[in-house]
């Protein structure tokens, strides 16, 4: 039978590992994102492999925009194994949905700024289509 070596981190080296800044892994612990770390003899962190792969995890679902509370549902779940994936595939739906709302948000946004920039004329201020269009009270 082979065991399997159990590997350590300090939390800088969990840091280089992940890309995640130490700062941050000191808030996911504060929080309850990521477990507690063992302390050494100095009173130092020290992390294991379980650490590594839940902030990859974490990082991973902040890079995607899950808030903070997605992240939190999304861990739970993963915890557990064998639970049916019903509300992970709700939670990765509804941020689906969140995303492309922005999308169309930035897409209009990009339609009014290309209308403003396509008016100007590039005069003087006082006749400027893009001062004009900010300073409007009609939005």
């Amino acid at each position: 039978m082979t065991m399997k070596v159990q590997r350590h981190f300090s939390i800088g080296e969990l840091s280089k590992r992940t890309g995640v800044g130490v700062p941050t892994i000191r808030y996911y612990g504060d929080v309850g994102l990521l477990p507690e770390a063992a302390r050494g003899p100095g009173g130092h962190r020290i992390f294991g492999e379980e650490h590594l792969k839940r902030l990859v995890f974490i990082r991973r679902s902040r890079e995607l925009g899950f808030s903070q509370d997605d992240v939190r549902a999304l861990l739970a779940n993963a915890d557990q194994r064998d639970a049916p994936c019903a509300d992970v595939d709700r939670l990765a739906r509804e941020h689906l949905e969140a995303v492309r709302q922005k999308i169309a948000d930035l897409r209009a946004l990009e339609r009014a700024l290309e209308g403003m920039v396509t008016a100007c004329q590039g005069h003087v201020v006082e006749e400027c289509s893009i001062i004009d269009a900010l300073s409007s009270s009609s939005v």
